[in-house]
């Protein structure tokens, strides 16, 4: 079945008969319909953004977690610490 965009339910044409529904009626509805169906097309590219987002960011976490992430770390604080230390004792210069 073939999915309805916005526009299909705004050019769509109904006949007209004798005993029908009230043309402005309908239309104020499908008004209605069209807005609705457009913020719910939104939300779901908003919601599949996050989803990408979201399925990216465990592989990035994992490599900044475990045994090696945490060695690293300590690498860079005692680099960093060294640093310090070397600068006040003058022996950075």
């Amino acid at each position: 079945m073939k999915r309805l965009t916005p526009m299909d339910i705004f050019n769509k044409d109904f006949k007209h008969a004798i005993r029908g529904y009230d043309i402005d009626e309908v239309n104020e509805f499908l008004d209605l319909v069209i807005k609705n169906y457009e913020d719910l097309i939104e939300e779901n590219e908003r919601l599949k953004e996050q989803l990408r987002k979201a399925q990216r960011a465990p592989s990035r976490a994992s490599e900044d977690t475990g045994p090696d992430a945490t060695i690293q770390n300590l690498i860079r604080r005692v680099e960093r610490l060294e640093q310090v230390v070397f600068r006040q004792s003058g022996r950075g210069r």
